[in-house]
């Protein structure tokens, strides 16, 4: 076992390599980075197999950053982080993302367990994600965000358990300019979608009641073809009245203008608590939804599902008009 540390009083990364190719990283641990563990910008064929990766010294240590990278497999590893722990972005128009499999895996993080986007000016597409585990994750498990004007297609994300994990998928689609030394103009939105999540445990019954899955556009720009199948999710519930008819918040070109500081579409900008205990829906369309089980363990009169400008809904089979869902089970 090799293991790397740094001295946390400056920033440096552990790790990092730009226009690499045929990379491979096997049984190693990287212990306190004082910025992130790692960065791979514009690599490809990148093998990383059996690390391990503590990163909780500092905030904003990410594990694994893959930035314009194709052909990466990441497989048998673990994670602890105090930010993301593997991050998939496009930084440059001209290095998109593409052929990433992730696989066995274990995410432990202050903020996402794995993240797609934020950083999105180039495309996003063919990523799988699966038979991991996410356990005491403070954002979100899966946290998937298009941003910055290009296409993210072809995902599929299944056997996966999350455990104290509160928003078990995170999906945001919006214009903003995220990146440094981005345009001046919001860019223009294009396509984000054909994702499956499937064959997903959650348990969140040790969270309190803000805790749901939450795909969100904005109007007139869908987010398209998502399926959710064969997933069980257990939570606290709890939820009021008041939460059932609270309203979020839009990550719109004129939400962003009126924020002071960072333009990112975090959850807690949305405002409040989640409408739904169970899934809350916002500018979709073609969403098919088979075999998902969703319980309390408190009484919770939010509806199991919101689900708001959706088009073409499908609950286990049977098309769906209505706004609020209270059950799916049957």
């Amino acid at each position: 076992m090799i293991l790397f540390r740094t001295h946390v009083k400056y920033r440096p990364m552990l790790i990092r390599f730009a226009n690499c190719e045929n990379i491979r990283m096997h049984d190693i641990m990287l212990q306190n980075p004082s910025g992130w563990t790692s960065a791979w910008l514009y690599c490809r064929d990148i093998v990383i197999e059996g690390i391990s990766v503590w990163a909780r010294v500092r905030g904003n240590g990410d594990g694994l950053d893959f930035d314009g990278c194709k052909n990466v497999r990441v497989s048998n590893c673990s994670f602890d982080t105090s930010d993301d722990s593997i991050c998939l972005q496009t930084s440059s128009k001209d290095h998109s993302c593409q052929d990433i499999t992730i696989t066995n895996c274990q995410f432990s993080s202050r903020w996402a367990g794995v993240r797609i986007g934020l950083l999105s000016r180039a495309n996003f597409e063919n990523v799988i994600i699966s038979s991991c585990i996410f356990r005491n994750t403070n954002d979100s498990g899966l946290k998937i965000q298009m941003n910055e004007g290009a296409e993210m297609k072809n995902m599929l994300f299944t056997n996966l358990l999350m455990i104290n994990v509160p928003r078990p998928i995170f999906m945001t689609h919006t214009s903003l300019r995220a990146y440094v030394d981005g345009e001046e103009e919001y860019p223009e939105m294009k396509t984000m979608g054909d994702m499956t999540f499937s064959d997903i445990h959650v348990d969140n019954t040790g969270l309190d009641k803000n805790s749901a899955i939450v795909m969100t556009s904005i109007p007139g720009n869908y987010i398209r073809n998502i399926t959710l199948s064969d997933i069980i999710i257990r939570t606290a519930g709890g939820g009021t009245v008041k939460d059932a008819n609270n309203i979020f918040g839009e990550f719109s070109k004129e939400w962003f203008e009126l924020q002071d500081k960072r333009r990112w579409p975090e959850y807690g900008y949305l405002g409040g608590t989640v409408p739904a205990y169970g899934i809350h829906l916002r500018h979709l369309e073609n969403v098919i939804i088979n075999n998902v089980n969703i319980t309390t363990i408190n009484k919770d009169v939010r509806p199991v599902i919101m689900a708001i400008d959706v088009k073409n809904l499908t609950i286990n089979g049977r098309k769906i008009m209505e706004e609020r869902i209270e059950n799916i089970n049957n």
